[in-house]
């Protein structure tokens, strides 16, 4: 409980109190005049020596010259223990006498590194914010037995109005320090009060949510780093959990980035595991995800129609199938606009009028349809320039025309609602995966237009995320997604080896998890992402991610936006 650089600064403290016990003696109780005066000037060389030494090594420590001048008010603690035979008047004006040395020694040490690194970054002062007042009964309790001990002792004993408070300044902050086991410290007096004061600013976060591992530091401006010629540093923890909670959280979206085989696809199965009673879609290209409660379904063997509506008006759809073949293929302005015009007439043809909603339940055309329709107005064009754009869009829809886009296999009410894994990996070719996972992107969309708004009981999980985004209308759907569906229920969970095109879906995350990248433009865009304009803080965060170990993530948490180090416990 005791932290081990509390115990060395006592001890520095506990040698200035000594040394001054020495001159209060020699002072009273002094017989031989030349040893006296041989004495005290070696003293009162060395002490102010050493009190320049402690003060610049505490203020090191612990990074706050508050708490280093809270260590010399326990100088006078130990002075008054020592010295019990000594008038209390004549210690306090040594001290007094001697804070200038202390105070001088402190604040210049704080300006030389302040100057050097730009700012002066009093960790107590930083942290301070995160005090959260829970004053209990038990603590009244507790802190009131203390009380009546330490005023037996101090005052009733020794008589030392000084040490007794002490013991009420160690109380009020006891008062503000959420662990009970801290009060028997308030009976230290003033010999507890700078580790209880340290206490107050130490990380602390809500345990809430589901566990996924401990918070090992937090990234931090630190006196101690800028030795090293850096403004921050890790300030290490031991047995603090971290966990994913989004009562507070802006959205239930999450990214989840790194190198292949760090540990991503892991990660975001073990999230989706711990919500047991959350369903989700797992969208998994390479056939990589065997959870137990959820069901594969081998999307190669089924059929989806990118055509159907299923809540879409027939504008709507043609003009997403047309923009998507257009990112698929890099097609011009103009095959856009007759793709368009040709599905418009297909729908036309088979009876769903843009006008009439009623019709839009008919059965939908296919792009076999659409081929057909481009074949007969192939026959009905009057020049070759009609005949060469025709033509030049024939052998895109004549691709589509596969069996796998002709029927609606796929029951997408049951897809949408239960626990499914889409495995893609068997499907033929890279552009029928991506017709098919945009198809079913926008389909969920309107389907949770359709369903409402809702408390959280989805997560849809994007693997090989660089696919879908690759594409312009891919990442306009997800893009979209990720800035909606919050109010839908729905959490995002998106996995990427890269950080191409994901600015706006940063912005819409609340939980951002990165394990090693070591990639220098991707190292280079996460850590002005997450460093902003502190030069300082882009290195540390540079070097941090390139060197993580498996199992580690550089991730931000969810309330304070706090940069992180995290051990997880999926990946031990």
């Amino acid at each position: 409980m005791y932290e081990k650089r509390h115990i060395v600064a006592n001890l520095l403290m506990l040698i200035i109190a000594y040394l001054i016990d020495r001159i209060m003696n020699y002072l009273t109780f002094g017989s031989n005049l030349s040893q006296l005066v041989n004495n005290l000037s070696i003293l009162l060389l060395v002490i102010p020596i050493l009190m320049i030494i402690f003060s610049v090594v505490i203020t090191l420590m612990f990074s706050s010259i508050i708490v280093s001048f809270l260590y010399y008010v326990t100088a006078i603690a130990y002075a008054l223990v020592i010295s019990n035979n000594v008038d209390f008047n004549l210690i306090l004006s040594t001290f007094l006498n001697l804070l200038g040395y202390y105070a001088l020694a402190t604040i210049v040490i704080g300006v030389i590194l302040g100057i050097s690194r730009r700012s002066f970054p009093d960790e107590i002062l930083l942290n301070i914010s995160r005090i959260n007042v829970n004053i209990s009964k038990n603590k009244i309790i507790y802190g009131g037995l203390f009380i009546m001990v330490s005023f037996l002792v101090f005052y009733e004993v020794l008589s030392n109005l000084f040490l007794f408070i002490g013991s009420m300044a160690s109380f009020v902050l006891t008062l503000l320090v959420s662990n009970d086991l801290v009060f028997p410290l308030i009976a230290l007096s003033w010999f507890s009060f700078p580790f209880l004061f340290t206490q107050l600013a130490i990380y602390s976060v809500k345990e809430k949510g589901i566990e996924l591992g401990y918070i090992e530091g937090v990234l931090a401006p630190s006196l101690v780093n800028r030795i090293s010629n850096t403004k921050y540093g890790w300030r290490k923890f031991s047995n603090l959990k971290f966990h994913l909670n989004f009562d507070e959280s802006k959205n239930y979206n999450i990214v989840i980035l790194g190198t292949s085989g760090s540990g991503k696809s892991s990660l975001a199965k073990s999230i989706i595991e711990k919500f047991s009673d959350i369903s989700y879609l797992v969208f998994d290209l390479h056939g990589e995800y065997e959870i137990e409660s959820g069901e594969r379904i081998d999307v190669s063997k089924n059929s989806l129609n990118p055509l159907s509506l299923n809540g879409a008006s027939p504008r709507q759809r043609a003009l997403e199938v047309a923009y998507m073949l257009r990112s698929i293929f890099r097609l011009g302005n103009l095959q856009t606009i007759d793709i368009f015009n040709i599905i418009m007439d297909t729908y036309a043809e088979k009876g769903i009028d843009e006008n009439d909603e009623s019709s839009w339940n008919s059965t939908p055309p296919t792009f076999r349809d659409v081929l057909l329709m481009i074949e007969r107005r192939k026959k009905l064009v009057e020049n070759s320039q009609d005949l060469s754009r025709l033509s030049s869009i024939e052998p895109y829809i004549q691709f589509l025309s596969n069996q796998i886009l002709s029927g609606n296999s796929l029951d997408m009410k049951k897809i949408f609602e239960g626990s499914i894994i889409l495995d893609f990996s068997k499907v033929a070719t890279d552009e029928l995966k991506y017709v098919l996972i945009e198809t079913i992107l926008r389909d969920f969309r309107n389907y949770l237009y359709r369903r409402g708004i809702s408390r959280l009981w989805k997560f849809l999980v994007i693997d090989e995320a660089p696919f879908i985004l690759g594409k312009e209308t891919g990442l306009e759907i997800v893009e979209r997604l990720f800035a909606e569906v919050r109010k839908f229920g729905v959490g995002m969970i998106l996995i990427s080896q890269l950080t191409e095109n994901i600015e706006n879906i940063f912005q819409n995350s609340s939980y951002i998890f990165i394990f090693n990248v070591i990639e220098p433009k991707e190292l280079d865009y996460l850590s002005r992402a997450l460093g902003g304009s502190d030069r300082d803080k882009y290195e540390a965060i540079y070097q941090a991610i390139r060197s993580l170990e498996r199992g580690h993530v550089v991730t931000i948490s969810g309330d304070s936006r706090d940069i992180l180090l995290v051990k997880l416990n999926s990946l031990k």
